[in-house]
């Protein structure tokens, strides 16, 4: 039987693409892992960490995957749904009674992972708190504060939230008794072999190694690189239930295949229907629990995957898509924010990758 696509197929329908977009500017490096059924999975990297040639990105490359941790913390809340941990349909007032009062306890679990809690996107939370105290228990205390007494909105409207996720993570986490990277490791990292994502940022010791720097940052006063990217979850001590995960293209499209295996009942790590609540569509917008879905015309997965699709994107330039007619999960990790967030480069770069990917598929079909 022919291979769906030969390595060397895969690296020839995408290395003249990345390579143009290192070229452009849109990012110093990539990588792209493309995950198909009963199948090794196909790897490329390109370019450099940081526009240094002695810096090559390779396949074991670590990003900061940003928003790319939104749906490893919903898969964990599913996880321990099914497990009677908790429900979905808990309000973070059930979840952690001292902590939250008032209208904001009153918000729903299921709500804040699909954005539809009523929450603003983002707020400069770890702007009340000295840089050299986040991390410690009262610069939390103080985010936690902050982000708990946003304005909720009325309307039922999805609203991308980081601040919805920051509350669902921390109130995940106090009701499982151990911190939000800890319970992810646990429910989703470890029980898929998942060795290449960290839950937490890689931190100091890890500066000198393979790890893809991100922004300079004026708050820091430093480009960072190891840590996380996200200020809020900096300020958080680096890890938070909208931003902290790091690893590679190839972990993630690992992550997308158990997702697309247990939609066919294979894995036993998690049920179809769990699987199929979680990227059912839901009024109000694209977004899912924990998901995004297919915006006709104008999704970063391109023209072929179909209205059936979910995945995420991550501000640093990371993306997850997976298409279940077809069968494929598709992870893009760069580091288009370094130096600096404003090269948006990488909106062109997404579609083109999954097209590009699709279209050589079906060359061989």
């Amino acid at each position: 039987m022919r291979d769906p696509i030969t390595p060397d197929e895969f690296d020839r329908a995408l290395r003249p693409l990345l390579l143009d977009a290192v070229a452009s500017g849109a990012t110093p490096g990539a990588q792209v892992a493309l995950s198909l059924a009963g199948a090794e999975p196909r790897l490329i990297a390109v370019g450099t960490l940081d526009g240094a040639a002695d810096h090559p990105v390779s396949d074991a490359t670590v990003y900061d995957l940003a928003s790319l941790t939104k749906p490893l913390t919903a898969l964990a809340a599913v996880r321990l749904s099914q497990a009677r941990v908790l429900s979905l349909d808990e309000p973070l007032g059930a979840l952690w009674p001292s902590r939250f009062v008032g209208a904001i306890a009153a918000l729903r679990l299921d709500a804040l992972l699909s954005h539809r809690a009523g929450l603003p996107a983002w707020i400069a939370a770890y702007e009340q708190v000295a840089l050299s105290d986040c991390g410690t228990a009262a610069a939390r205390a103080r985010v936690l504060d902050v982000v708990a007494s946003s304005p909720i909105s009325e309307g039922g409207g999805a609203v991308y939230s980081d601040l919805g996720y920051i509350l669902a993570g921390e109130a995940i986490a106090h009701r499982a008794g151990e911190a939000i990277d800890a319970v992810v490791r646990r429910e989703v990292i470890a029980p898929l072999g998942l060795d290449a994502l960290h839950a937490r940022g890689v931190g100091e010791r890890w500066r000198a190694a393979e790890v893809a720097p991100t922004e300079r940052c004026p708050w820091r006063g430093r480009v960072v690189q190891g840590e996380v990217h996200d200020e809020n979850a900096y300020a958080l001590g680096g890890v938070a239930g909208h931003a902290g995960l790091f690893g590679t293209a190839a972990a993630m499209a690992a992550l997308g295949r158990a997702c697309l295996d247990g939609l066919r009942g294979e894995g036993g790590w998690l049920g179809p229907e769990l699987i199929e609540a979680m990227i059912a569509p839901r009024p109000g917008g694209s977004h899912r629990l924990g998901w995004d879905g297919v915006s006709p015309g104008a999704s970063s997965s391109g023209r072929h995957f179909g209205p059936r699709s979910f995945g995420h994107l991550g501000f640093t330039g990371t993306s997850l898509w997976c298409e279940p007619e077809l069968d494929v999960a598709v992870a893009l990790v760069t580091n288009r924010v370094h130096p600096s967030r404003a090269s948006v480069g990488i909106r062109a770069l997404r579609p083109r990758v999954h097209d590009a990917i699709i279209d050589a598929l079906r060359k061989n079909a």
